[in-house]
C-alpha cells in the first residue's frame, strides 16, 4: 500500500497523523531504511517515523465520508445493542487493546457506548470507575473524534455535537 506525502492516516493509538516526508535514515550508520514521517494533528510536537516496508500493516487509511456518515446515522441502534464489559480486568484490558489498535470503527463506537453505559451505571450506584476503564473510553472517543473531524473536515467538539444531536433526534 502506497502512501503520499500530506496524506491523512491512522497509526494506532496516535490517532490521525500526517503523512509529513519520506526520508533515509541509518539506526546503525550503514544500512539506511526509507521511513515515512508522521506528525499526530493533534500533537505536533510528537513526531513517529514508520518504516516504508512495514506501513500498510501500521497504517490505516481515513474511512471515507460516506461511511463516516453511515456510522453516525446508525450509531443509536448500534450502540443501543453494545455491551462489551467483562467482568474479568484482564480480558477488558485486551480487549480494549485489540479494539483501540484495530480497525474495526463500529466496534470502537460500541466500546464507547458500553463504558459509558457502564459508567453512568457505577456512579448511580455510587462506586468507582476505574482508571483504566477511563483511559480507554477517552482514548476511543479521542480516535473517533479525531476520524471524524479530520474526515467531514471539522474540529472534533463540533463532530461530537453532531452526534449528540444524532442521539438526540
Amino acid at each position: 500500500m502506497e502512501f503520499q506525502i500530506n496524506d491523512l492516516v491512522i497509526y494506532g493509538s496516535a490517532g490521525v497523523c500526517r503523512i509529513v516526508a519520506e526520508e533515509e535514515q541509518s539506526m546503525d550508520g550503514k544500512t539506511y531504511v526509507k521511513y515515512y514521517k508522521l506528525k499526530p494533528i493533534s500533537e505536533q510536537n510528537s513526531t513517529y517515523y514508520i518504516p516504508v516496508t512495514a506501513a500498510a500493516d501500521k497504517l490505516r487509511r481515513l474511512l471515507p465520508k460516506e461511511e463516516v456518515l453511515a456510522l453516525i446515522e446508525s450509531m443509536p441502534e448500534s450502540t443501543a445493542e453494545a455491551d462489551l464489559w467483562k467482568e474479568n480486568r484482564r480480558e477488558r484490558k485486551e480487549m480494549y487493546s485489540q479494539i483501540l489498535h484495530g480497525d474495526d470503527r463500529k466496534a470502537l463506537l460500541q466500546l464507547i457506548s458500553s463504558l459509558y453505559s457502564k459508567k453512568q451505571d457505577k456512579e448511580a450506584r455510587g462506586k468507582h470507575f476505574s482508571t483504566m476503564d477511563e483511559t480507554a473510553m477517552k482514548n476511543a472517543e479521542n480516535l473517533m473524534l479525531q476520524e471524524f473531524g479530520a474526515v467531514l473536515g471539522m474540529e472534533p467538539e463540533k463532530v461530537r455535537n453532531v452526534i449528540a444531536a444524532r442521539f438526540n433526534a
